[in-house]
Protein backbone atom coordinates (compact mmCIF):
# COMPACT_ATOMS: atom_id res chain seq x y z
CA UNK A 1 0.00 0.00 0.00
CA UNK A 2 1.23 3.47 -1.04
CA UNK A 3 2.09 5.94 1.75
CA UNK A 4 -0.78 8.42 2.27
CA UNK A 5 1.61 11.51 3.14
CA UNK A 6 4.18 10.63 0.01
CA UNK A 7 0.99 11.23 -2.22
CA UNK A 8 -0.47 14.51 0.01
CA UNK A 9 2.54 16.13 -0.84
CA UNK A 10 3.50 15.10 -4.77
CA UNK A 11 -0.13 15.91 -5.38
CA UNK A 12 0.98 19.46 -3.11
CA UNK A 13 3.50 20.58 -5.01
CA UNK A 14 1.58 19.55 -8.29
CA UNK A 15 -0.88 22.01 -7.38
CA UNK A 16 1.77 24.53 -6.28
CA UNK A 17 3.15 24.12 -9.38
CA UNK A 18 -0.13 24.28 -10.97
CA UNK A 19 -0.78 27.48 -9.21
CA UNK A 20 2.48 28.92 -10.07
CA UNK A 21 1.85 28.59 -13.67
CA UNK A 22 -2.03 30.23 -13.82
CA UNK A 23 -0.64 33.00 -11.88
CA UNK A 24 1.99 34.10 -14.32
CA UNK A 25 -0.67 33.74 -17.50
CA UNK A 26 -2.95 35.80 -15.52
CA UNK A 27 -0.05 38.55 -15.00
CA UNK A 28 0.30 38.17 -18.23
CA UNK A 29 -3.08 39.35 -18.95
CA UNK A 30 -2.98 41.94 -16.11
CA UNK A 31 -0.15 43.68 -18.44
CA UNK A 32 -1.22 42.90 -21.42
CA UNK A 33 -5.30 43.21 -20.98
CA UNK A 34 -6.88 45.61 -23.95
CA UNK A 35 -8.71 47.07 -21.34
CA UNK A 36 -8.50 48.61 -17.76
CA UNK A 37 -11.46 46.18 -16.92
CA UNK A 38 -9.59 43.32 -17.84
CA UNK A 39 -6.45 44.02 -16.00
CA UNK A 40 -8.38 44.60 -12.78
CA UNK A 41 -10.35 41.38 -13.19
CA UNK A 42 -6.46 39.61 -13.58
CA UNK A 43 -5.09 41.32 -10.80
CA UNK A 44 -8.30 40.11 -8.58
CA UNK A 45 -7.75 36.52 -10.08
CA UNK A 46 -3.78 36.48 -9.55
CA UNK A 47 -4.57 37.49 -5.54
CA UNK A 48 -6.61 34.68 -5.35
CA UNK A 49 -4.75 32.78 -6.65
CA UNK A 50 -1.84 33.83 -4.98
CA UNK A 51 -3.81 32.95 -1.83
CA UNK A 52 -4.32 29.80 -3.22
CA UNK A 53 -0.47 29.01 -3.32
CA UNK A 54 0.23 30.40 -0.07
CA UNK A 55 -2.58 28.04 1.52
CA UNK A 56 -0.97 25.42 -0.09
CA UNK A 57 2.45 26.16 1.12
CA UNK A 58 0.99 26.12 4.71
CA UNK A 59 -0.36 22.69 4.23
CA UNK A 60 2.66 21.58 2.82
CA UNK A 61 5.14 22.81 5.48
CA UNK A 62 2.49 22.94 8.20
CA UNK A 63 3.20 25.81 9.56
CA UNK A 64 0.16 27.89 11.02
CA UNK A 65 1.06 31.14 10.94
CA UNK A 66 1.42 30.76 7.01
CA UNK A 67 -2.66 30.66 7.21
CA UNK A 68 -2.62 34.33 9.22
CA UNK A 69 -0.37 35.65 6.24
CA UNK A 70 -3.07 34.33 4.32
CA UNK A 71 -6.32 36.49 5.68
CA UNK A 72 -3.86 39.44 5.76
CA UNK A 73 -3.18 39.11 2.14
CA UNK A 74 -6.63 38.32 1.18
CA UNK A 75 -8.05 42.10 3.08
CA UNK A 76 -5.30 43.77 1.14
CA UNK A 77 -5.75 42.22 -1.84
CA UNK A 78 -9.64 43.04 -1.64
CA UNK A 79 -9.09 46.51 -0.51
CA UNK A 80 -6.76 46.98 -3.83
CA UNK A 81 -9.72 45.81 -6.15
CA UNK A 82 -11.94 48.25 -4.33
CA UNK A 83 -9.68 50.94 -4.35
CA UNK A 84 -8.88 50.09 -8.52
CA UNK A 85 -12.88 50.03 -8.82
CA UNK A 86 -13.44 52.83 -7.57
CA UNK A 87 -10.93 55.26 -9.57
CA UNK A 88 -12.62 53.50 -12.59
CA UNK A 89 -16.08 54.76 -11.57
CA UNK A 90 -15.05 58.56 -10.98
CA UNK A 91 -13.07 58.16 -14.38
CA UNK A 92 -16.22 56.73 -16.06
CA UNK A 93 -18.35 60.40 -14.25
CA UNK A 94 -15.59 62.46 -15.01
CA UNK A 95 -14.64 63.39 -11.62
CA UNK A 96 -10.95 62.79 -10.59
CA UNK A 97 -9.89 61.70 -7.05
Amino acid sequence: MPDVNFIQEILLIGAAIFLSFTVFICLMRAALGPRFSDRIIAASMTGTQIILLISVLAVTVGEDYLADICLIYAVISFLSIVVLGRSVIEKKEGNEL
